[in-house]
C-alpha cells in the first residue's frame, strides 16, 4: 500500500469506529440507517451536478454494479443493526470487521483479482483476522464454537457478507469507471462521484426494505421523532468514511490490503469502548488488539 492509501484508510477507520459508537448507542434499526442514508444522499447529491458531464461516460455494466452494491449495503445495515440490538459492540463490531478480511482475500485469490498477495501481506491479513476473531473472548483457553452461535454473532456474520459483497463490487465498478474513455475526472473525483450516485441508490434500496416491513415503518416514525439529529450526523460519517476507502482503492495494488487495513478501526473502536464506554480492558482484549496492530503493520509494509 502507498503512504497516501494508508493515510486515507486510517482516517476512514477513525470515522468508522466513531459512527458505530453513535449507532450502537441508538439501539439501531434498519430505519435508523435508512434515515442516515437519506441525509447522506442529500448532502452529497450536489456532486452529481458538479460532475454531471461524467454521466454520459458511465458504462452500462457500472449501473448494474451500483444496483448490486445497494443490495449488499442493505444486507450489511440489516445485519449490523440486528447485531447491535442483540449484543455488545465489542462482540459484533470485531466479527463484522474481521470476516470480510478472510472472505475478500479468498475471493480475490480465487479469481485472480488484483496483484497477488505477498507473504507479509498474507501474514498480516491472517493476523488481523485472528486478532479480531478472538477479541471478544475473555480467555483464549475457553473458546467454544457455541459462543458464536447466537443472534448477535450470526447477524454480525450477515453484516460481514454484505461488507465483502460491496467491497468487491465497488472495486470492480470503480476500476471500470477509471478506465472509461472520456470520464474526465481524477481517481479521487471519480470515487466521490460514484459515492454520491451510490448513496442515492442505497437510500432507495433501504427505503424499499423499510416500507415493506411493518416493524421498520413504525421504527422510522420513532427515529424521526427522537433520533433524527443523530441519524443526520451518522449519515455524514458513514458516507465520509467510505468515500475515503473508495479513493484509497486507486492507490493500492490489491483491494484485499484495503479491506484488511480498514480493520485499524477495531483497536480504535476497542479504545473508545474502554475510554468512553468504560468497558473492561481484560488481558485477552489487549493482546488481541496488539495482534491486530501487528498485522496492520505487515499490510502497510506489503
Amino acid at each position: 500500500m502507498s503512504p497516501f492509501a494508508i493515510i486515507l484508510v486510517s482516517a476512514s477507520a477513525f470515522i468508522h469506529a466513531s459512527w458505530n459508537l453513535l449507532g450502537k448507542r441508538q439501539n439501531p434499526s434498519p430505519a435508523f440507517f435508512f434515515m442516515a442514508s437519506i441525509f447522506a444522499a442529500l448532502c452529497f447529491s450536489p456532486l452529481l451536478g458538479v460532475y454531471h458531464a461524467a454521466f454520459s461516460s458511465i458504462p452500462i455494466r457500472v449501473w448494474g454494479w451500483l444496483v448490486l452494491t445497494s443490495l449488499f449495503e442493505v444486507i450489511y445495515f440489516v445485519g449490523l443493526a440486528g447485531a447491535y440490538r442483540n449484543g455488545d459492540m465489542s462482540v459484533a463490531y470485531p466479527l463484522a470487521r474481521a470476516l470480510p478480511v478472510i472472505l475478500v482475500a479468498g475471493i480475490t485469490a480465487l479469481f485472480g483479482l488484483g496483484k497477488s498477495l505477498s507473504l507479509p501481506g498474507m501474514m498480516g491479513i491472517l493476523a488481523v483476522a485472528f486478532g479480531c476473531l478472538v477479541l471478544p473472548q475473555r480467555h483464549l483457553g475457553k473458546i467454544q464454537l457455541r459462543d458464536y452461535l447466537n443472534s448477535c454473532c450470526l447477524l454480525a456474520g450477515l453484516a460481514a457478507l454484505g461488507t465483502t459483497g460491496y467491497t468487491l463490487v465497488d472495486n470492480q465498478a470503480l476500476s471500470e469507471l477509471r478506465a472509461s474513455p472520456g470520464i474526465g475526472l481524477s481517481p479521487v473525483q471519480i470515487a466521490f462521484f460514484y459515492l454520491a450516485l451510490e448513496n442515492v441508490i442505497i437510500a432507495i434500496a433501504l427505503g424499499v426494505y423499510v416500507f415493506l416491513s411493518g416493524t421498520d415503518r413504525s421504527a422510522l416514525k420513532e427515529t424521526w421523532r427522537s433520533a433524527k439529529a443523530v441519524s443526520f450526523v451518522t449519515g455524514l460519517l458513514i458516507v465520509s468514511t467510505y468515500g475515503l476507502v473508495l479513493a484509497s482503492m486507486a492507490y493500492a495494488s490489491n483491494v484485499s490490503y484495503i479491506a484488511a487495513f480498514r480493520q485499524l478501526s477495531i483497536p480504535l473502536g476497542a479504545s473508545m469502548g474502554i475510554l468512553i464506554q468504560k468497558e473492561p480492558a481484560y488481558p485477552n482484549k489487549v493482546a488481541s488488539i496488539s495482534i491486530i496492530v501487528g498485522g496492520l503493520v505487515l499490510i502497510a509494509l506489503a
